[in-house]
């Protein structure tokens, strides 16, 4: 079976959970590509970090799991991004005290748009605070590689499918992650913005699976009930795995169903990863 490549463009960094100490690498081009490489891709992440602990243990550990970080950018004298995971009663992650650290001014190169162009499957991600370098992702023209949008949680929309229509058509994918206060309008309008537009769009929906749209039909994965630990990094889990086992497959009914065992596995344990 070929292997195939898949780059995430995005942060490394370190989950703190202040409420036990502990840490955890974290940041989600980070996730994506360690899932990546373990559903049987090769990996590559396009990012920066700081010459400090965090940037240095965070490679290594990169390094480890065979994950090609030559386009990883080491900022002397600066800080690589953290943020802190606080639990809720239904082991729900909340984020406070971010610093992006080296991410709040990293721009991918014309070199990084030579490198995703050899690329199968390329990532980004968008939050208010990534705009500077997903907006650059998204007018890159590299029409060999599937390109894939994650527009993370929808409540970072308010709750408004709409918004991507501006990049339309700049991505072969379109992801959210929908909550389950107004999920079904929400995934009604995602699904009815998919088809409208002929594109390809994933919709992860917690506890009730995840949806599919692809040329025109709709495909539902119910959620393995598990023990849940912590839900951090679910979302990169299902993404990466979803991705590369349908690369491999060329099914989507077995993709969605790969990367849901993968969000299982993940969140009966702490950390992303």
């Amino acid at each position: 079976m070929k292997q195939h490549s898949y780059t995430a463009i995005g942060d490394i960094g370190v989950d703190v959970y202040p409420q036990t100490g502990k840490q955890f690498p974290g940041g989600m081009a980070l996730n994506n590509a360690i899932h990546a490489t373990r559903a049987g891709a090769q990996a590559s992440i396009i990012s920066a970090v700081g010459d400090d602990r965090i940037g240095k243990k965070s490679l290594k550990m990169l390094q480890k799991e065979h994950i090609n970080i030559q386009n990883v950018t080491i900022i002397p004298g600066g800080e690589t991004q953290s943020i802190e995971v606080v639990l809720d009663d239904h082991k729900v992650q909340q984020y406070q005290n971010w610093n992006l650290g080296v991410m709040a001014e990293f721009i991918p190169s014309k070199i990084h748009e030579q490198f995703i162009s050899t690329q199968d499957a390329a990532i980004s991600f968008y939050l208010p605070e990534f705009k500077h370098f997903f907006e650059v992702f998204a007018g890159m023209n590299v029409s060999s590689t599937i390109k894939i949008a994650d527009f993370t949680d929808l409540s970072e929309h308010h709750g408004d499918t709409s918004f991507i229509k501006q990049y339309i058509p700049q991505f072969n994918w379109y992801i959210f992650s929908i909550e389950r206060e107004g999920r079904e309008g929400q995934s009604d309008a995602f699904e009815k913005l998919m088809k409208d537009n002929h594109t390809s769009g994933l919709a992860l929906l917690g506890s009730d699976g995840s949806m599919v749209i692809h040329n025109g039909k709709k495909y539902l994965e119910p959620a393995q009930r598990v023990k849940v630990v912590d839900t951090t990094g679910a979302g990169d889990s299902y993404v990466a795995t979803f991705f590369v086992s349908y690369l491999q497959s060329g099914d989507l009914s077995f993709a969605m169903k790969q990367a849901t065992k993968s969000a299982a596995l993940t969140i009966q344990k702490y950390g992303a990863i």
